[in-house]
């Protein structure tokens, strides 16, 4: 029935129509049904009738309605309900959802669903709250991302304020957001010229995004650092031939490698051996074998685009700039699928929009890698199945690093005993008493890297910790390095289940606890890089330390000690692969 519900309601929506008259009717079908399975047919339809439409004046008999469906055991009847509500303009319903977007307390997914439905009705008084939800975790890369269909002028130095804590993924949506209008990415090239924002830290997507803006002053920079976006057909010619000469005139990369490089440039839209996104092209089946075709391929990749595959550039009335494949279309708005969102934008919405005969892929994928980097991702294009990440890099460590190790709402990714470790109000949380100490292991392998989490623990005379390059042993235990937190132990290193206290020696003074905040937050920063780990607490240095014995990777673990009652709190999770050796929070 929905279908033939979101069909109807489609149509009757177009320009000659009168809205009221289908919804009205089904209003009243409403009225007098209190089988939610029925209902959740017609709210479904409605639902789909008015996607795309900002607001819809309210049918006769909608407040009554919506106020019995708001008293549903079913929770599916009582978020279609509101949702119906935001978009009939309900100014109860956009508090509401306020409120819940607003409450950290709540869980994530339902804060989502409260930023999509109010993205959806433009809400205009949204923006101060992502402004605020820049500082939440679970919350922090919607937020960003949602910042960019406003336009606000202090949404670039808010965003700036947080830019050097983002994860990878997060950073992403940051420069696609202030890269998506005039007025924001002037500010953007500011801190591109000033070195706030690395000039690795764009990819070739993001540099052709800031092209299409049509500023003088942009592509003077963009020219300059990178030179032509689009070169003439002869430079593309010379440049093909200059990277031909290069592979093959030098050893071939290692394809381990090269599957990192893929997953971190290219994994995002194509699938290549089953793993991968569908914006592009499926790879597996490609002539990758052969170099010529993997050159023009994507050094130029608008040579021949094939039609599933043309993007087409919008401009809306605010200015904004959006590029993608056009994912669905009807009367009220077009779906489209951007490097990294899926935009439903009202066709009222829309100034302008053209059918671009450059390809979604990127040109210029290539400028921003060095030589070994592009030999090394060739090598693994070429290979004929599969192969395994290097030594301490697995897909679940390079996720780690573009999306938080932890999502603020679950355990997704965590292994360890639910009845001691749970998520509340966006934070991972372990309690005791226990008998025994129980860890909650990530699953990510890792080498090389650099943590910084913030932790609460209460009482102060609790007993936790954090595992570094571990391992979950048989009965529960642990075994590896771990960076101590508790009272008499702050900024220690112990070796679980093996060497025990490792720092400091028993002739080194140190008191970790003075840097402590008692039943209170503190920022922990974890760096380990070969043979030596550091530690800060709250910007103080703790351990620096080197040891040949120690393990060269591993997982990630929290402890709950044995004793008395107690809670650890975790949040803010940020982790960087492959680090320099320096401890960023120490001044």
């Amino acid at each position: 029935m929905s279908l033939v519900l979101a069909l109807f309601l489609s149509a009757s929506f177009s320009a000659q129509a009168d809205p009221q008259d289908p919804l009205a009717a089904l209003v009243e079908v409403l009225k007098v049904s209190d089988d939610d399975a029925f209902r959740l047919d017609i709210l479904k339809g409605i639902r789909d009738g008015l996607k795309g439409r900002t607001t819809v004046g309210m049918p006769k008999g909608w407040s009554e309605v919506s106020a019995k469906l708001l008293q549903s055991a079913n929770a599916e009847v009582r978020s279609l309900a509101q949702m119906i509500s935001i978009t009939f303009g309900d100014p109860a319903a956009l508090k509401a959802l306020r409120a819940v977007l607003a409450d950290a307390t709540k869980l994530a997914d339902d804060r989502k669903a409260a930023l999509e439905s109010l993205l959806g009705a433009q809400d205009k008084e949204l923006p101060p709250i992502l402004a605020v939800l820049l500082l939440d975790a679970a919350l922090r890369g919607p937020a960003i991302r949602a910042l960019g269909s406003y336009e606000d002028p202090t949404t670039p130095s808010r965003i700036m304020a947080v830019y050097a804590g983002l994860q990878i993924a997060e950073k992403r949506d940051a420069i696609n957001t202030m890269g998506g209008r005039k007025s924001y990415a002037k500010e953007l090239l500011a801190a591109l010229k000033g070195g706030s924002i690395p000039r690795a830290d764009l990819t070739a997507a993001q540099i052709r995004q800031l092209s299409d803006l049509n500023d003088a002053e942009i592509n003077s920079w963009i020219e300059k650092e990178w030179g032509s976006i689009r070169p003439t057909p002869e430079a593309r010619i010379k440049e093909i031939a200059q990277w031909k000469a290069y592979f093959l005139g030098n050893p071939k990369g290692d394809p381990r490698k090269g599957r990192i490089q893929f997953a971190k440039t290219c994994m995002q839209c194509h699938t290549l051996f089953d793993a991968g996104g569908k914006v592009g092209p499926e790879l597996t089946g490609a002539n990758r074998q052969e170099l010529d075709y993997l050159l023009s391929n994507i050094l130029d990749p608008s040579a021949v685009v094939g039609k599933d595959y043309q993007a087409t550039l919008i401009r809306t009335n605010s200015d904004r700039i959006v590029t993608g494949l056009i994912k669905a279309e009807d009367n009220n708005a077009v779906t489209l699928q951007t490097e990294n969102d899926l935009l439903i934008i009202p066709k009222s919405d829309i100034n302008a929009r053209k059918l671009s005969e450059i390809s979604m892929m990127p040109e210029g994928l290539l400028a921003n890698m060095t030589k070994d980097d592009a030999r090394n991702l060739f090598a693994y294009l070429q290979q004929l199945q599969q192969v395994a990440f290097p030594d301490g890099f697995t897909l679940e460590s390079l996720k780690a690093q573009g999306e938080p190790l932890f999502n603020g709402r679950d355990l997704a990714g965590w292994e360890g005993d639910p009845a001691v470790w749970s998520v509340d109000a966006g934070e991972l949380v372990g309690k005791g008493p226990q008998k025994r100490n129980h860890f909650l292991f990530h699953k990510a392998e890792l080498a090389d890297f650099r943590l910084t989490v913030e932790i609460k623990l209460t009482p102060a005379g609790g007993n936790s910790g954090i595992q570094i390059r571990s391992v979950p042993v048989e009965g529960g235990e642990a075994r590896g390095c771990q960076c101590d937190a508790g009272g008499g132990w702050w900024g220690k290193l112990y070796e679980e289940g093996a060497r025990g206290l490792l720092f400091p020696k028993k002739d080194q003074a140190f008191d970790g606890d003075k840097f402590v905040k008692k039943e209170d937050w503190n920022t922990y920063e974890i760096v380990a890089v070969g043979n030596k780990i550091r530690t800060a607490i709250n910007g103080n240095l703790c351990t620096d330390y080197e040891d040949d014995k120690m393990a060269m990777k591993g997982r990630i673990g929290l402890q709950v000690h044995a004793g008395g009652p107690m809670e650890v709190r975790f949040r803010n999770f940020q982790l960087e692969l492959n680090p320099k050796f320096e401890l960023k929070t120490v001044k």
